[in-house]
């Protein structure tokens, strides 16, 4: 909803706002007298515009001194190709009077960059700033769903709330819950087992030996590097299979492809 409401802002600043400021000044007459002059201007002024709002205010979102420079660099380089068209020689008829006390064109070029960059800057920060909150909040709203949906399959596969598996780790005995093994992984004669909410554990055992110490029909080895809880299967391929809270699909070895037949 914010975010449309900026949209609409660009919108009306981008075609009302800013010729309207623009004819604060005799840019009537001035199109009279050099035409080409004043065009290269507002096309100037709107790559400026353009400029703040989609490069350099995001920049200023994260304030690093990398960042801070390169807005610097960018802002003086603007600053000095305007002042190069200030420079420009631009004979304009000396009968102004009765425009009224109107700025030179020198004065009204400077007035006008000043209040693009003094719009185009912040809005820039802001829309960048709520960017992120709303990935954030929709990443964390998958997150939740995510969560909510693990801990239902936990409660539907009640059968092994409270059973641990005992293992060797560190010249110590540690108790793992199996309803919170994510996966385990083998890795040479080392087996770790993935958990929720808990640090991994590696004990000296093969993939295979920690296959037999588990409940016969609870996990499945899918590859010579992977076994799974099969409560926690979300969906499965011929070739993957997809785990519940976990964000990555694991490959379904050859040998072991027969395990998830028939519905297994």
């Amino acid at each position: 909803m914010i975010r449309s409401e900026i949209l609409r802002t660009d919108i009306i600043f981008c075609i009302l706002v800013m010729p309207g400021m623009m004819f604060l000044f005799p840019t009537g007459e001035w199109l009279q007298w050099h035409t080409a002059y004043v065009l290269l201007y507002v096309l100037w002024l709107y790559a400026v515009y353009f400029i703040g709002r989609f490069g350099l205010g995001p920049l200023l979102v994260v304030k690093t001194w990398k960042r801070l420079v390169t807005v610097a660099g960018i802002l003086l380089l603007i600053w000095a190709v305007t002042f190069l068209m200030t420079l420009t020689t631009v004979d304009f008829p000396q009968d102004t009077a009765r425009l009224g006390k109107m700025p030179p064109h020198e004065t009204a070029m400077w007035v006008l960059l000043v209040a693009v960059l003094a719009y185009s800057l912040p809005v820039g920060m802001l829309s960048t700033r709520l960017r992120w909150l709303s990935r954030r909040a929709d990443k964390e709203a998958v997150q939740e769903a995510a969560r909510e949906a693990l801990e239902t399959r936990r409660a539907e596969s009640g059968e092994m709330a409270g059973e641990e598996l005992l293992v060797k780790s560190d010249y110590k005995t540690v108790h793992i819950p199996l309803s919170a093994i994510q996966y385990v992984e083998g890795r040479n004669n080392y087996s770790c087992f993935h958990l929720d909410n808990l640090d991994d554990v590696v004990t000296q055992i093969s993939l295979k030996s920690a296959l037999e110490m588990l409940p016969q029909g609870k996990f499945a080895r899918i590859h010579r590097s992977y076994i799974i809880p099969l409560w926690r299967i979300e969906k499965r391929t011929a070739a993957q299979v997809k785990l519940l809270g976990l964000p990555d699909p694991f490959p379904i070895g050859r040998a072991f492809k027969d395990q998830f037949k028939d519905g297994r």
